[in-house]
């Protein structure tokens, strides 16, 4: 099974709220963040746009093939997670994820991930990303799911070699080729 996460570029306007809602979740220190908001800017002031990745829980986690200590596993459903009992804050898997999923926290000298709030999902509750969007701009299933459920203008990316879960609905002006430039804010 591969689950992943389904973001609708199209109607995200950038507030960030699904960032601190996992940061909050997580109680992650200052600087740390493991969902990331991107603003992509192009020529034209109508193609403006906002991205929000975390994750892509791989099929082929690079992060866990790289992972010197086995701090990284793969659930049945599909959900990559991180054993931070184990993590030595080598920062491995940080140079291994084509995505920069993977966050540093200098405060404990350990590595965090999204796990896609598994133990919310346990309970039968939402991420939290998802849960806080207040424009339910995101979701998290299986991928079959997700690609049958909402409009698949961008699903995963072949080229990185770990055939990441992603399913994206662009906005349709940045359907063209893009010749955008990406501003990017990890602050929080």
């Amino acid at each position: 099974m591969a689950i992943g996460f389904w973001m609708n570029n199209k109607n995200c306007y950038g507030c960030k709220t699904c960032s601190i809602a996992c940061k909050s979740e997580k109680q992650l220190d200052k600087g740390v963040l493991l969902r990331h908001v991107t603003a992509i800017r192009q020529d034209d002031p109508r193609a403006f746009a906002y991205l929000s990745m975390a994750c892509n829980h791989c099929e082929e986690p690079a992060c866990m093939a790289n992972c010197p200590v086995g701090a990284y596993s793969k659930l049945e459903d599909g959900t990559v997670i991180q054993d931070h009992s184990v993590c030595i804050g080598c920062k491995t898997c940080i140079s291994a994820c084509p995505y920069g999923a993977p966050g540093y926290d200098e405060a404990s000298s350990t590595t965090f991930k999204c796990d896609g709030c598994y133990d919310r999902r346990q309970r039968g509750e939402l991420p939290a990303c998802v849960a806080a969007c207040p424009g339910a701009n995101l979701a998290l299933d299986d991928m079959e799911s997700l690609q049958g459920a909402h409009a698949a203008d961008i699903v995963s990316d072949e080229s990185s070699g770990t055939k990441p879960n992603f399913v994206i609905t662009v906005d349709a002006a940045l359907a063209e080729e893009p010749d955008d430039i990406v501003v990017e804010n990890h602050t929080a």
